[in-house]
Formats: structure tokens, C-alpha cells, sequence
């Protein structure tokens, strides 16, 4: 699915809650989600004390995000499918305390913060309805 100048616009204007709830709709739908990556690498944010697994229903919200980047921090967007999130990340980002972004749009909004824990029992709910 492509994604238009319009769609995107469109959700880089609504609030964190309105995307997390689109994001858990889309990525039940199809099965995946969009991360950032750097040399085969999973990438994290880091602000402070918080550090963030971001993630995006479709790679065009990803690659904008990216582009809004001041760092400079050269990255990739890249897709997972939702059975390698449980057995390569959950376990690890849980271990380690990371939360996930959902949907994060700029380095000042990381979109909607959660705990792992929080991300996969909404996404299994929103899942069911797709079964």
C-alpha cells in the first residue's frame, strides 16, 4: 500500500492517542511494523532517561520521521514482521526497560509511550478482530 502526501499530512496532525490507535489497526492488518535500523542493527531512542523502540504502521511515516532527524544519524527504515516483534524483541526490550514509541512524528513528539507489556496485549485485542 502506498501512502499519499495527503494520508500522511493528515496523520503527522493528530494527537499521539489517535495514532497509536490507527498504528495498532494497521499493523494487525498487515502483519508488520517499521523500525529504524543501522547496520543490521535495531535503533533506539534515547532522551534523557527514556529510551524508546519506535515504530510505525507503514514505512512512509518512518522515512518522514527520519528526514525531520537533527541528528544527522544515518538510518534505515526497515519492516518485521510481527511473529519475529515476539520471539527476536519482546523478551529483550523487556529485559532492558526499553518502552516502545508508537508512531513518533518528531524529536518532540515520540508519539504514544508505552511499556511492551502494554503494546502486545492492545495489539493481540486488535488482532482478534482481524481473525
Amino acid at each position: 500500500m502506498k501512502l499519499t502526501d495527503k494520508e500522511i499530512s493528515s496523520m503527522f496532525a493528530q494527537s499521539p492517542e489517535v495514532r497509536y490507535s490507527y498504528s495498532l489497526k494497521r499493523i494487525a492488518d498487515s502483519g508488520c511494523l517499521w523500525y529504524l535500523s543501522s547496520d543490521d542493527s535495531y535503533m533506539c531512542i534515547q532522551d534523557g532517561d527514556i529510551r524508546l523502540f519506535p515504530v510505525w504502521p507503514f514505512k512512509e511515516y518512518a522515512e518522514k520521521f527520519v528526514s525531520s532527524m537533527s541528528n544527522g544519524h544515518k538510518c534505515n527504515c526497515s519492516k518485521l514482521n510481527l511473529e519475529e516483534f515476539s520471539d527476536k524483541l519482546v523478551d529483550y526490550l523487556c529485559e532492558t526497560g526499553i518502552s516502545i514509541g508508537v508512531f513518533p512524528i518528531t524529536e518532540n513528539d515520540y508519539g504514544k509511550i508505552i511499556s511492551v507489556n502494554t503494546f502486545a496485549e492492545d495489539l493481540s485485542v486488535e488482532l482478534e478482530n482481524y481473525q
